[in-house]
């Protein structure tokens, strides 16, 4: 194997191991942002009791 073979060679496991590292950080990125859209979904809805200033033309 010549020296430019072995060059390309270990550039390529570079770039592999580079990649991984991309993809993990990828997979905690989308980790953190589905987690806070579930944490969003939970939080609407409708409240379970009437604003009490909506009514206070009643009084």
């Amino acid at each position: 194997m010549s020296d430019n073979d072995r060059e390309l060679v270990a550039e390529i496991a570079r770039l592999r191991e580079d990649l991984k590292q991309l993809r993990e950080i990828v997979n905690v990125l989308v980790n953190v942002v589905m987690e806070d859209d579930l944490e969003d979904e939970e939080g609407e809805g409708f409240p379970t009791y009437p604003n009490a200033d909506k009514f206070n033309i009643y009084n």
